[in-house]
């Protein structure tokens, strides 16, 4: 189970780093590559509802193993298509397998936690976050050595397809957890209210994985090579919260982690775009993981238990409006950016973290 997460993780550190090497490639301005950035977003909102249904279908094991098979195809092609139009339409592709990947995973890690009766999706996301760190500090080493990134996202694909051997181990359709309620519900005040948190959520972590390194390389004019220890520290920052986060859940309350997590993830993303040191820099972004690494389990975790709607509705419902973040996000802040300037557009995020404090109940 854990693996599984850990390969979402690969994928999706991969594609991060990826991005100033496209800019360049392309020689794309802000506002242009925002708007290729749409293109992962609008594949994973489209693929939610019909993910959800696979998994009811199919299980969520064979799901992911389809799924898993195109997502290590698909990421080393990004790197090496020719033209920004082939370019977008492997990145769409990439957003619905992304998104399938997303869905099925969760259904996994809901079967899990339930029946253990014990929070433990905190752990699972933690997988996630250790994978994008070790991408982000291989890719580091091995561009420092002389590689280019079409052969780092070579190696990650690889990683995948060795991932992917050890699907065996997973939950197969019979151990899923029964679909509950109706086939078919409109969306209840609890699943928005829980989908405008990972809505903030997923926009900050889209903001950081595609932004934080353009910023540190641009905005700083630091080597792209050290510009990647942004996402790294946010990376690690995640991981290690997600690592306690079950105990400290468990502890000290849901709610209150989500209202501490958000005012430490704004004031983070506040330090990182607003002071002109490349420690600091770091540091704030660090803080955002810290902040925001929790959040997202608790509102996965929160959606799965939606009295009267069945996990395979609510569950993607929320995801939805995250991938909404996720979508709108880039495009916001390369708009603003080529308007004003990165520090600016990632000042917005930092604001909507700090109100995301208001509603931590949601995740009771």
């Amino acid at each position: 189970m854990r693996l599984i997460y850990f390969m979402a993780g690969i994928g999706i550190s991969a594609w991060a780093i990826a991005v100033p090497f496209t800019k360049i490639r392309f020689g794309l301005n802000d506002a242009t590559l925002g708007l290729i950035l749409l293109a992962p977003g609008i594949g994973g909102i489209l693929a939610m509802p019909i993910a959800g249904l696979a998994v009811g279908r199919y299980g969520s094991r064979t799901v992911l193993l389809a799924s898993g098979i195109i997502f290590g195809i698909v990421l080393p092609l990004l790197t090496v298509a020719p033209s920004p139009l082939l370019f977008t339409i492997l990145l769409f592709i990439y957003g619905v397998v992304f998104a399938v990947i997303d869905i099925a995973i969760n259904a996994q890690a809901v079967a899990t936690e339930t029946r253990s009766g014990r929070l433990l999706m905190s752990s699972f996301h933690a997988m996630f976050s250790v994978a994008t760190l070790a991408v982000a500090l291989m890719t580091s080493l091995l561009l420092k050595l002389g590689a280019d990134n079409a052969f780092c996202a070579l190696l990650c694909g690889a990683a995948i397809f060795a991932i992917l051997t050890q699907h065996k181990y997973l939950q197969p359709k019979a151990e899923d957890m029964p679909a509950e309620g109706p086939a078919f519900a409109p969306p209840n005040r609890a699943t928005l209210l829980l989908g405008i948190a990972c809505f903030a959520c997923f926009l900050t972590e889209g903001a950081v994985t595609d932004w934080s390194t353009i910023f540190l390389r641009f905005s700083r004019h630091i080597p792209i090579s050290a510009a990647v220890y942004g996402y790294a520290g946010f990376a690690l920052a995640m991981a290690a919260t997600r690592l306690a986060g079950d105990a400290v859940a468990t502890t000290i309350g849901k709610a209150n982690i989500m209202r501490a997590g958000s005012l430490l993830a704004g004031t983070g993303m506040l330090l990182a775009v607003l002071t002109p040191y490349e420690s600091t820099d770091v540091i704030g972004f660090a803080l955002v993981g810290l902040g925001i690494g929790n959040i997202a389990p608790l509102v996965f975790s929160a959606a799965s238990k939606i009295p009267g709607i069945s996990h395979t509705l609510s569950v993607p419902a929320v995801l939805t409006l995250g991938y909404a973040g996720f979508l709108i996000g880039p495009v916001i802040i390369g708009c603003v950016a080529n308007v004003t300037n990165l520090s600016c557009a990632l000042s917005l995020d930092a604001l909507m973290l700090l109100a995301l404090s208001f509603g931590a109940g949601v995740v009771e």
